[in-house]
C-alpha cells in the first residue's frame, strides 16, 4: 500500500525521533495454569527487530485473522508477499508496538505480540496496485471501503488519526487479554506525539470485545455477507467471524 502518494506528504517517516525505543508499559499478566505472572514491555519495536515482527505477523496474523483465513492467505504466496510488503513498509514507520518478555533461557527478549500502527490523513490517497495478490486486494478494498463510510475527519473535527493493520498474539501468550495492553498503550503514544484519536477497523470478535473495553466506540459495523464482487457472488464466503466494525477512540 503507497502511503506516499498524497498531494503534499503531511509528516516524514519515521515518526518517531532518533534514540531508544520509548517504553509505554510495562505490565504483569497471570496466566492460567502458571505459578507466577509473567513481566511485559510494551514499547516501540526496536529497529534490529522489524523483520521478526514482519515474519510475527505472516506467521500468527494471516494464520488467524477471519478474512486471511477465509482466503487461505498462509498457503498462497503471493497473498502473503503482499501483506510482507505492507507490514514492512508500515512497520519502518516507526510507530508500530510490541510486547517482549524476558527469555527464560537468557536469549534475547520474546516478542510475544505486536500492533502494526501508522497515522492516516486527510485526503490521503492509496495505491493498491503494488498488491499482485487478487485475494489480497479483496481485503484491503474491504477495510479501505468501510473506512469511507464514516467521516473520521468531521466526525472528530481532526486531520489526523493512528490508525493500526494488524493486532496479533503469539499463541502461547494468549488467552489473558495481552491484546488490551497493546491497544491501551495508544493512549500514551497519542499524548507523546500529539496524535488525538485512533481508529480501526477491527476484524474479529475478539478484537473487538477488546477494543469495546478499552473504550473504543463503534463508528460502523458491516457483516461479511454484504462484501459482494460485481457478479453478486460473496468476496468472503464460509467466513467463520460476522462482521468488521471500524471504531474510534479518543486520546487527546
Amino acid at each position: 500500500m503507497d502511503k506516499n502518494e498524497r498531494c503534499e506528504p503531511p509528516i516524514k517517516y519515521p515518526i518517531k525521533p532518533p534514540g531508544p525505543p520509548k517504553v509505554w508499559s510495562i505490565v504483569e499478566i497471570k496466566f492460567k495454569n502458571a505459578e507466577a505472572p509473567i513481566r511485559f514491555t510494551i514499547q516501540e519495536i526496536p529497529e534490529d527487530r522489524y523483520e521478526e515482527a514482519v515474519e510475527h505477523m505472516c506467521k500468527y496474523f494471516i494464520a488467524d485473522e477471519p478474512m486471511c483465513k477465509c482466503m487461505n492467505g498462509i498457503n498462497d504466496p503471493e497473498y502473503m508477499r503482499s501483506f510482507e510488503q505492507i507490514w514492512r513498509e508500515l512497520i519502518n514507520h516507526g510507530l508500530s508496538i510490541a510486547a517482549f518478555t524476558e527469555d527464560p533461557s537468557g536469549g534475547k527478549p520474546i516478542m510475544a505480540g505486536l500492533n502494526v500502527l501508522t497515522l492516516s490523513f486527510k485526503d490521503e490517497k492509496f495505491n493498491l496496485d503494488e498488491i499482485k495478490s487478487k485475494d489480497g486486494r479483496i481485503v484491503f478494498n474491504a477495510v479501505l471501503d468501510l473506512n469511507k463510510e464514516v467521516n473520521v475527519f468531521e466526525k472528530y473535527g481532526i486531520d489526523k488519526y493512528m490508525t493500526a493493520f494488524g493486532l496479533s498474539v503469539n499463541p502461547s501468550y494468549r488467552g489473558a487479554a495481552l491484546g488490551s495492553h497493546l491497544l491501551n498503550a495508544r493512549v500514551n503514544i497519542g499524548r507523546e506525539y500529539n496524535i488525538p484519536v485512533t481508529i480501526t477497523a477491527f476484524t474479529s470478535p475478539i478484537s473487538q470485545k477488546l477494543a469495546e473495553r478499552c473504550g473504543f466506540e463503534t463508528l460502523i459495523e458491516k457483516n461479511y455477507d454484504e462484501y459482494v464482487d460485481e457478479k453478486g457472488n460473496l468476496q468472503f464466503p464460509g467466513i467463520t467471524a460476522k462482521s468488521m466494525k471500524l471504531m474510534g477512540k479518543r486520546l487527546l
